[in-house]
């Protein structure tokens, strides 16, 4: 009952986010009903990157040595290319404001000319934690953000596009604040429209910077219930999910959870809900807090059975359960920032936090993702790219390594 509900509510027209739970009069629910399922917006949706994304999951799936190498950190990016750096709405900057559209293609475009096989949307700060609080407008915005980032991987000349568009939802309140999350009925709710709205335009979801398995979990149930509202037909597919998490110094969670914890609760969350969750990664945080988390899965017997290429020395047969989650990919992106404080919120920091001037493009390549992919390769990651500071040089650098 409570996941029809937040379905119904979820529609609603340009509801206010924070107060979504208490609308719950029945004549808006009924015309909520009927707006969803003659949402006409969902009708004959092309599916422009099936073939590529099938192909990717083939080669990933038959060999640990296979890599996708996904883009870097659109944000700095942007900035550093002209446009400001709203300490209010940071990124979202450049999806409101159209004379900055172009600057947010050629991003993506630079990033794919540097060797991305994927490109993230830059919808990571349309939420309600920086004011938009409207849910359609969210849904305007993340939409928009999805047209300019497939439009940077189409070209006229091929069918196939030039590189996956994975759909940014990011945390709806603060980064790296697991003590800020909304409760799980609001969160479920806001997710929603941004769900929506980057649907059309997405081969995959991403939901990043998550600081704790519920951040995550809030956002499993919004694709969750938006698939349940999906005519079962080919023209409606079910995007898979990649879930990435922000870890502290300690290589935990930001909530202090293991990884070895947190990876099989949101595995077995997604899959309970019927969510196709692919890939699970670490972003946002300093490439040394990565390293130990790779550390302690790599020794954890228990965590093998939830990953696609396991260590096999520590894999056992009495692991394997029956009716288990289907594996896991594992991927990293870190940052280049240097350490954020704990209490740190976006609207109350005077400016871009400070850039590490200890990791260069090749540093990053060779002293951190190749160790992350080494052990033989087994057990590490094979989705790789970059967070804040990491352009698209450093994309440029980690490609070279990956061809060698």
């Amino acid at each position: 009952m409570l996941s029809v509900l937040l379905r119904t509510l979820a529609s609603l027209q340009a509801v206010k986010l924070p107060t979504l739970t208490a609308r719950s009069h029945v004549s808006l629910i009924m015309r909520a009903i009927a707006n969803t399922i003659n949402d006409d917006s969902l009708i004959d949706l092309p599916n422009r990157g099936a073939d590529l994304l099938r192909n990717h999951l083939r080669r990933l799936q038959l060999s640990p040595t296979e890599t996708l190498l996904l883009d870097g950190g659109t944000g700095e990016e942007l900035f550093r290319r002209g446009v400001p750096d709203d300490r209010k709405i940071w990124s979202a900057t450049a999806i409101v404001n159209e004379q900055y559209h172009s600057v947010v293609e050629d991003v993506h475009r630079s990033f794919v000319k540097a060797g991305s096989q994927a490109i993230t949307t830059n919808s990571y700060g349309i939420t309600p934690g920086v004011g938009f609080t409207d849910g359609e407008e969210v849904k305007r915005l993340v939409g928009i953000a999805g047209q300019i980032a497939r439009r940077a991987v189409t070209t006229s000349s091929s069918l196939t596009p030039s590189a996956l568009v994975l759909g940014s939802l990011g945390p709806l309140v603060e980064s790296y604040r697991p003590d800020l999350i909304m409760n799980h009925a609001d969160g479920v709710v806001a997710y929603q429209f941004a769900v929506h709205g980057l649907y059309p335009h997405i081969d995959v979801y991403l939901a990043e910077t998550m600081s704790c398995v519920e951040e995550a979990c809030q956002a499993i149930d919004a694709i969750s219930i938006f698939y349940c509202g999906l005519k079962e037909n080919d023209h409606d597919p079910k995007h898979p999910l990649l879930v990435s998490f922000t870890l502290n110094q300690d290589g935990n969670l930001r909530d202090g959870e293991a990884v070895v914890e947190a990876i099989p609760k949101v595995t077995e969350y997604a899959y309970r809900k019927k969510v196709n969750l692919i890939g699970v990664l670490f972003n946002c945080c300093e490439p040394e807090s990565i390293s130990k988390a790779m550390y302690e899965i790599r020794r954890d017997t228990r965590i093998q059975q939830y990953l696609q290429h396991p260590s096999l020395e520590l894999l056992s047969d009495s692991l394997l359960e029956d009716d288990r989650p289907p594996t896991i990919l594992l991927g990293a992106y870190a940052n280049r920032l240097t350490p954020v404080d704990p209490e740190w919120t976006l609207e109350s920091s005077e400016g871009a936090q400070a850039m590490r001037d200890d990791l260069s493009p090749d540093q990053y390549s060779s002293e951190f993702v190749h160790l992350w992919r080494s052990s033989n390769r087994i057990g590490g990651v094979q989705l790789i790219g970059g967070c804040c500071g990491i352009g698209p040089d450093y994309i440029s650098a980690l490609k070279k390594q990956l061809e060698q």
